[in-house]
């Protein structure tokens, strides 16, 4: 399962477990292991919930007309 992530903070450099760098400011799509589990219950990641984007198949119908 894969799950987006991004620092609690733009300010805040959360390190790859793989040594590869620094989680960027905007997040990225990880798989949830232990190191992230713990990155998340210290508080140092938050999971980004993606809100599904309204389109013209799934607006609201228009009234009057």
């Amino acid at each position: 399962m894969t799950t987006r992530i991004k620092p609690r903070s733009p300010a805040l450099l959360v390190f790859l477990p793989d040594g590869s760098g620094a989680l960027p400011p905007d997040g990225l799509d990880v798989h949830l292991d232990t190191y992230w589990h713990r990155r998340l219950a210290d508080g140092d990641v938050i999971a980004v919930v993606n809100k599904p984007r309204a389109n013209a198949k799934t607006s609201p119908a228009r009234r009057g007309a």
